[in-house]
């Protein structure tokens, strides 16, 4: 099918209800809609209808003209005419063989002549209402009727006042008024919407038919969703390669450019002609405007008068190429026709308007609009001073990936003077350290480059060394010159300030002692004591209580409790948010898990801008993990190139009996961690590969690992890193820090560390054969582990126990091995289950089957009810797999079952049925924590 006579989409409503109205004669039907709309292909799909097969099928159009014929579009029509009428002709109708000589067999002789040509006008018109009224049955159809000359307009006010009762006709118009009468139907064609849009460029193009919801998204904001602008524009960047086919859908290789199709240019350019005085220069000042503008301000660049600017602007809306927007602003129909009008004027007009436009958005306190107009206008220094002043307000107002970017391109463009380029390249350095996001290449080149070249010999050489050094370490990097920027920020507090508390951060640089950290933390509360920097009073105290909670110092809970709500400031509050981040991993590797959850929805909320998001989502998947809430079916982790992340990955890998891909996850994660400092990370590596250590290769290379982290936690001295390590790690290198590890804890508030304290000694007895000692350990350390809860390590106890037993000549407990295979069974980590079966074949007990998870008939499971509740909540899926780190799959699989026992269709229906006690309204208090009751599967 050719381009000109595409296929009618997304028009169905609307041609069965102009088919329906036709077919019921007398009517006038009226279609209306812009130039695009589908208004000429809708009127000929419906007279297509075999419902008007018998019917005369009579098609005329205006046209724009200057002098324009009268009846034009009429005659046009009545050419058509192919039979006789159905009912004898008047005399009357003999004045139309001057205009339609092809009719003269059917038409009387002409009456004679008359002078006037009012009345030769009134005669044409009564006539050609008289033949079209003794036709038959027939169909009128006039197009473009905005063109229509005042002859055809009286005819059809006519033929509203006194319609033939065998003619239907059909009108098309882009809007305004017509003047024909009451018409039975109006049918207004409404722009399509994005998802209809998509539909109508899919099939435009062809193979393949998929248009995913971004690519239909931007084609409307091109296009405003009129059909035929969709259509060419999707032809238009398909020929330059922009939209390509990739995988069976239709994808954007780059951002569309400013081009529009050549018809539909032509069309806009065409439509803006003739508008009333000073049209061209108002339509002209919005395109290069772009965004929404007031009219005053349109004025103000296009140098017209209020006056003039009102009328042209009003005009320019009938004719739809512009739009009124919410507050009396007014803007393009869509970003197609101010392409168009943008491109149609010459380019010194263009720069001179431009010029304007950053002159008015200047002085209106618009710098960020002003930017662009003064790059285009060829204005370097303005350009510079505007772009230093939008960065100075995004970073402001949190927009701090914006601000990097302005100072970045600032820093490259060579429009800055060298003695401002050092001052640029702190803002910079800020600006990237609160993204949150950590810098790129291109960052790092820069402030290398300015802190070689460009800075001073004082402080603030000191501080972009200070802030290159943050970014270094943030990265994970050990900063070379943090010392250096110490001595040469002496001189102001808040940079000293942070400057001593960025090195007693507990997590990083490894080979930094815990002493000579406590002692680089004195010296920065002296210094921020004596400072009001926003900053450094969130630092500060935000690392003194993550290393409170490293260390399971008694005083954490206060000094955690006395950080703000929010920072004073955006760059403040992205601090205050990663120091909380920080503080919910302590209190996570401590052992505090439903803490760690906490204080991550406390960094959560107090992120206006989703700063360290992914960080937070690790923290609380790896505290579910623990926890026993989510397990190794339930996950496929929650992604991220962190090590932490990593580490959940690898460990979830393990419980599926992956083993070869999680040793080698393992060993990266541990080797990374050892180096950036993440230490309990790297033990909670050293101890799974341990665990799955099979070869004699494989336990050498293990044991050295956990040599390594041990040696490395004791140059620290936070012994409370070793927690993970110790119940895995050979008996020998644990036998040899088991002393100081002891020591380490007493008064101490670390959980985690306490009860592998006490698994670790039931190892070394069970090790020198006390089994009996042994066994009672192992117990102890289960209830140690099922307080936390940590279920997974509960059930390694209650199994360790159990070989001790036997190892004792004891007879074990069945009951305790069952509970122990049932947990690791319902966590997914079939492995370790299948240890636990090993053993009870072993002692000669009966091996229990997997045979599924606790089945709940048509009450909701758990799963199912949590699901559902983010669900009736307004929750999306990819929203609900993210909270509840699940895959996209598994939640659509709950919720299919939630819907399905709650006898619901449709997500609306969900909070009714939940709240009205639905199949599950009695289901059992399920939980995994010590205090309900629930004994998390162990005896």
């Amino acid at each position: 099918m050719p381009p000109q006579d595409p296929p009618l989409t997304e028009r169905d409503r609307e041609l069965g209800s102009l088919v329906a109205a036709l077919a019921r004669p007398p009517v006038v039907v009226v279609v209306e809609g812009e130039p695009g709309a589908g208004k000429s292909r809708l009127v000929r799909e419906a007279l297509a209808d075999r419902a008007f097969g018998a019917r005369h099928l009579l098609l005329g159009h205006a046209v724009p003209a200057t002098v324009p014929c009268p009846l034009g579009p009429v005659i046009e029509a009545l050419a058509g005419v192919g039979r006789p009428p159905a009912r004898r002709l008047s005399a009357l109708t003999g004045v139309l063989r001057t205009v339609l000589p092809d009719l003269a067999a059917i038409l009387p002789p002409p009456p004679p002549a008359l002078g006037d040509p009012r009345l030769l006008r009134h005669r044409l018109v009564r006539a050609a209402a008289e033949l079209l009224g003794k036709l038959g049955p027939a169909v009128l159809a006039l197009e473009d009727l905005q063109w229509a000359d005042e002859a055809t307009v009286e005819l059809l006010r006519m033929i509203g006042t006194r319609p033939p009762p065998e003619l239907s006709v059909v009108l098309t118009r882009t809007p305004g008024p017509l003047g024909t009468g009451p018409p039975a139907v109006r049918l207004h064609l409404e722009p399509l919407p994005a998802a209809a849009a998509g539909r109508v460029a899919a099939a435009a193009l062809g193979e393949p038919a998929v248009m995913p919801r971004e690519v239909a998204e931007r084609l409307y904001e091109r296009s405003g969703g009129v059909p035929r602008a969709v259509r060419e524009d999707a032809r238009l960047l398909r020929d330059r390669g922009v939209l390509r086919p990739v995988d069976g859908a239709w994808s954007l290789a780059a951002e569309p450019p400013p081009v529009a199709p050549r018809a539909i240019a032509a069309e806009i350019v065409d439509r803006a002609r003739g508008l009333p005085p000073g049209g061209d220069a108002v339509l002209e000042a919005a395109a290069v405007l772009a965004e929404p503008a007031a009219p005053e301000l349109v004025a103000r660049v296009a140098g017209t008068g209020e006056r003039e600017t009102g009328a042209a602007l009003a005009e320019a809306i009938r004719r739809g190429l512009l739009r009124d927007a919410d507050g009396g602003i007014v803007r393009f129909r869509h970003e197609l026709a101010r392409i168009a009008v943008y491109s149609s004027v010459p380019g010194y007009r263009r720069r001179e308007l431009h010029r304007t436009a950053a002159r008015e958005l200047t002085c209106r306190g618009m710098v960020v609009r002003a930017v662009d107009h003064h790059r285009q206008a060829g204005d370097l220094r303005g350009w510079a001073a505007s772009a230093e002043a939008a960065a100075a307000l995004a970073a402001a107002g949190g927009s701090f990936g914006t601000a990097c970017a302005y100072l970045r391109e600032l820093l490259r463009s060579g429009a800055v003077p060298r003695e401002r380029r050092a001052e640029l390249a702190v803002k910079l350095a800020r600006a990237t350290l609160a993204t949150a996001a950590g810098p790129e290449e291109d960052t790092r080149s820069l402030l290398a480059a300015a802190l070689e070249k460009d800075a001073g010999s004082g402080v603030q050489r000191g501080e972009l060394r200070l802030l290159t050094a943050w970014l270094e370490l943030e990265a994970g990097e050990a900063p070379a010159g943090l010392g250096d920027a110490a001595a040469e920020v002496a001189a102001r507090d808040d940079l000293v300030a942070v400057a001593h508390a960025l090195p007693a951060t507990p997590d990083r640089l490894p080979a930094r002692g815990l002493d000579a950290q406590r002692a680089s933390l004195e010296r920065a509360r002296a210094a921020a004591a004596r400072t009001g920097d926003a900053v450094a009073r969130v630092v500060v105290p935000a690392t003194a209580a993550h290393l409170l909670v490293a260390t399971g110092d008694p005083g954490a809970r206060a000094a955690v409790g006395a950080l703000p709500v929010r920072g004073e400031n955006p760059e403040a509050n992205v601090r205050l948010v990663r120091g909380l981040a920080e503080i919910a991993d302590a209190a996570l590797h401590a052992g505090h898990y439903a803490r760690a959850l906490d204080l991550a929805e406390r960094a959560r909320r107090a992120s206006a801008n989703g700063a360290y998001g992914e960080r937070l989502r690790v923290t609380v998947a790896r505290a579910r993990w623990a926890m026993g809430e989510i397990g190794a079916k339930d996950a496929g982790g929650p992604g991220g190139t962190a090590p932490a992340a990593r580490l959940l990955a690898a460990q979830i890998r393990t419980g599926q009996g992956r083993l070869d891909e999680a040793r080698r996850a393992l060993r990266e994660v541990s080797s990374e961690a050892l180096r950036t400092g993440e230490l309990a990370v790297a033990a909670h590596a050293a101890a799974d590969l341990n665990r799955v250590a099979l070869t004699g290769e494989q336990r050498d290379a293990a044991c050295a690992l956990a040599r390594e982290v041990l040696d490395a936690v004791a140059r620290k001295g936070i012994w409370g890193w070793a927690a993970p390590l110790l119940p895995f790690a050979p008996p020998e290198p644990v036998r040899a820090v088991l002393a100081r590890y002891r020591g380490a804890l007493e008064g101490r508030d670390l959980p985690l560390a306490r009860a592998a304290l006490v698994f670790a000694e039931a190892r070394v007895r069970e090790r020198d054969g006390d089994a009996v000692r042994a066994a009672a350990g192992y117990d102890r350390a289960r209830g140690g582990y099922a307080a936390l809860p940590d279920p997974r390590m509960a059930a390694h106890a209650c199994a360790a126990r159990e070989r001790a037993r036997l190892a004792a000549g004891w007879e074990p407990d069945a009951e305790a091995l069952r509970h122990a295979w049932s947990t690791f069974t319902g966590l997914g980590l079939g492995w370790d289950a299948d240890r636990v079966k090993r053993l009870m074949r072993e002692a000669g007990l009966p091996v229990p089957h997997r045979r599924g998870r606790r089945g709940y008939g048509d009450r909701l499971s758990p799963r199912e009810r949590e699901i559902a509740a983010l669900a009736a909540a307004g929750h999306t899926n990819p929203d609900i797999a993210a909270e509840l780190c699940l895959s996209d799959r598994t939640v659509k699989y709950h919720l299919a079952n939630a819907m399905r026992k709650l006898g619901v269709s449709s997500r609306r229906r969900l909070r009714d049925a939940l709240e009205s006690g639905a199949p599950d309204a009695g289901a059992a208090h399920v939980c995994h924590c010590a205090d309900c009751g629930r004994r998390l599967n162990l005896s």
